[in-house]
């Protein structure tokens, strides 16, 4: 089943083409590594997926429902709706830093979707234990690591239930160790088939968690394909350049 679609994806900063007819898909259960050149598109294209940037034409598709059909946006609360299903990791955490790390996950259960807050408190806990941090539920942000910050965003995103979860370089800001802390988490969740798209820079993370391998360049999608496929025998000669040159 197609969780999520693009098709003939356009975005523009003024005069600056940054994504030009770009093609890309995601089905349920499949974990996809983008990767690429650092200004590739990569980050634009996700953003524009979940309506953080607002695409110029095309069409994108979430299950099954236009979020956007000819370059024209559903309406508001369509949208609202719409988006919903997909959840957000940012490379920069966005934790709220007044409350601590239990009501960083239930604020947004509970006053977007009206969940009970003893319901919400219960479904907090399981996702801190799934990140391997249930004994931070008290802690505030500003006493974490770069890498338990990380956890704690996944088991936001993940409170919202939502069906893809986009990850947007998520590991860039942390050092060897705390990556591999994030990493683990994010490989148990491809493990449980949990519909992903990952904007990594992380070549191991491509190689061994990913089903899918889509390579970013020129403004659009250069070659996508297996890790076996992408990291073994590359057919456009950029993707291979910059895999020999990486590996």
């Amino acid at each position: 089943m197609e969780m999520l679609r693009a098709a003939g994806l356009c975005k523009s900063f003024g005069e600056d083409v940054v994504l030009e007819n770009v093609d890309f898909s995601v089905e349920k259960g499949e974990t996809v590594a983008v990767i690429g050149y650092s200004g590739s598109g990569k980050s634009t294209m996700l953003r524009c997926l979940i309506d953080l940037e607002r695409a110029d034409a095309g069409d994108i598709i979430v299950e099954g429902e236009y979020l956007m059909k000819g370059g024209v946006y559903a309406p508001e609360v369509e949208k609202r709706r719409i988006c919903a299903r997909m959840g957000m990791v940012f490379q920069s955490f966005n934790l709220f830093p007044h409350v601590n790390v239990l009501n960083n996950l239930i604020y947004a259960p509970m006053y977007v979707k009206k969940e009970p807050k003893a319901q919400a408190v219960a479904r907090a806990r399981e996702q801190l234990t799934l990140v391997g941090l249930a004994d931070k539920a008290d802690a505030m942000p500003n006493s974490l690591s770069g890498g338990q910050k990380q956890r704690v965003a996944i088991a936001r995103a993940l409170m919202m239930q939502p069906d893809v979860l986009l990850f947007d370089e998520p590991t860039s800001s942390l050092d060897p160790q705390l990556t591999g802390e994030v990493l683990a988490v994010m490989k148990k969740l491809a493990a449980q088939r949990m519909t992903m798209v990952v904007v990594t820079h992380e070549m191991g993370f491509a190689k061994e968690a990913a089903d899918r391998v889509v390579f970013m360049g020129d403004h659009g999608i250069l070659e996508q394909g297996t890790p076996a496929e992408m990291f073994g025998a590359p057919k456009d000669p950029r993707v291979k350049n910059f895999i020999s040159s990486i590996l």
